[in-house]
């Protein structure tokens, strides 16, 4: 989310935003080297590929989880905010791994509205976007709320969704992963929904 701020990121002008994120990352990677100097206790090692995998298109926390769980399981290449054209429509895909098309996207209230006309008429978008999205050979898995109550479980559903396509995990992606703490993920957050659940292709699975 610092690298979403600092870029001012912009749907449409994202080689110019990433341009900017870029700087703001390396001057991240330089802080990290000089607290690592003075404090050899850090887990460096994975802050830096955090830092190195972060990306300026999570529009929110909640994507910015699902970007890091994708990337602790992918050996593909994974892009936020990926744009695809199908019918003349212009699309960008929250989480894309374009080799092979499949998207993962988060699914907050603030998508659907405010009011009654708003949730209609973004309804109607969701269900044209679907649609030209799975026409074009899109698959597409939709993560909620709930599924964040349990990480190590939404992990290993995305690493089953992959396992056909790579024969295992890469050192690099999982460098990247940590169960997180009970301080990050313990009582006192700041949100908890209950039970887990997930849909596949708009279908709860």
């Amino acid at each position: 989310m610092v690298l979403n701020r600092q870029s001012s990121f912009d749907l449409f002008s994202q080689e110019e935003c990433r341009d900017r994120a870029h700087g703001v990352r390396s001057e991240m990677l330089v802080r990290l080297t000089e607290w690592r100097q003075h404090n050899d206790n850090i887990p460096a090692r994975r802050a830096e590929a955090l830092i190195r995998a972060a990306d300026p298109g999570c529009d929110n926390p909640a994507e910015a989880a699902l970007l890091w769980v994708v990337k602790s399981v992918c050996a593909f290449e994974v892009v936020t905010q990926y744009e695809i054209v199908v019918n003349g429509r212009r699309y960008f895909a929250d989480i894309a791994i374009p080799g092979l098309m499949i998207i993962f996207e988060f699914d907050g209230i603030g998508k659907l509205g405010k009011n009654d006309a708003d949730f209609a008429q973004a309804k109607r978008e969701w269900i044209q976007r679907e649609n030209d999205l799975r026409s074009a050979g899109w698959t597409i898995y939709r993560v909620s709320w709930p599924d964040y109550e349990d990480l190590v479980r939404l992990r290993a559903w995305v690493t089953e969704l992959l396992a056909p396509y790579q024969a295992s995990i890469p050192a690099s992606a999982q460098r990247l992963w940590a169960v997180p703490t009970q301080a990050c993920d313990g009582p006192n957050r700041r949100f908890h929904m209950g039970a887990s659940r997930r849909r596949s292709e708009g279908s709860y699975t």
